[in-house]
């Protein structure tokens, strides 16, 4: 794999023009494929294969494998899997910890940026057919044999629009698992709920099932509302499942 020196020789001489450290430089925005206004509407989830180039990828992927500390995430039975750490705890806002001595190479760092900047809110604004805003940073996740996270709808707060997902996960197959699992919803019934639990378990019953096997360098665009919920099955294989998962919200 391509050393992520190489990544960050190759990022900035996509566009010559324009600072390596923009978040919504031209050399990144480029990389989005053009979108029909609202298809988010008519298609609530959709997948864009191959969205960085080979070696950006590889150097995310290296930084979500081997830079981050990751903390446990377990609720009852329903959900097992591994969250990048936050400063005093924080989930959602502040760097994601790094191991000592870990260098982040430039090229990750303006790909982590690009998720947050205007060009990217705008391209996924015309994707669903309104007007977006960012809400937080992207968070890592890694789940290895045996993890999982159930059916939900990421509807924690009524503004939220639409998730993405971000596939680090290299040649990954069917029977690996750990396919992520999008429909609308049909029934919900409520589960008993630790008294740690942040949210109360729930069971979806879902129709219209999309399956997803985790492709590397895709990227999952998904409607959020109470009508659809969508979770990742069971790892079965012997590799971490990784990603990096944004949620953006309605103006």
């Amino acid at each position: 794999m391509a050393r992520p020196q190489c990544a960050d020789s190759l990022l900035s001489g996509m566009d010559s023009s324009t600072a390596a450290g923009t978040p919504s430089s031209p050399s990144l925005l480029r990389v989005l494929p053009d979108v029909d206004e609202g298809a988010l509407r008519r298609h609530p989830c959709i997948r864009f294969e191959d969205l960085l180039p080979p070696v950006i990828a590889g150097a995310v992927e290296q930084e979500v494998a081997h830079g981050l500390e990751y903390e446990r995430v377990e609720l009852g039975e329903m959900t097992a899997q591994w969250r990048a750490s936050r400063p005093l705890g924080d989930v959602y806002f502040g760097q994601m910890r790094r191991h000592a001595n870990w260098e982040t190479p430039q090229c990750v760092k303006d790909v982590l940026g690009f998720f947050e900047s205007a060009g990217f809110v705008d391209w996924l604004g015309r994707l669903a057919g309104e007007q977006l805003r960012f809400l937080r940073p992207v968070t890592a996740y890694r789940l290895e044999r045996g993890d999982r996270i159930c059916l939900h709808d990421d509807m924690s707060d009524p503004a939220h629009a639409v998730s993405v997902a971000y596939n680090l996960s290299r040649d990954w197959v069917t029977d690996d698992g750990g396919g992520t699992i999008f429909g609308r919803v049909t029934g919900i019934t409520p589960l008993p709920t630790p008294i740690d639990s942040p949210i109360p378990l729930q069971r979806w019953e879902i129709t219209d099932a999309q399956r997803f096997v985790p492709a590397f360098n895709s990227l999952l665009v998904m409607r959020l509302g109470e009508e659809f919920a969508h979770g990742v099955g069971t790892v079965t294989g012997n590799r971490s499942r990784l990603s990096l998962v944004g949620i953006y919200g309605r103006c």
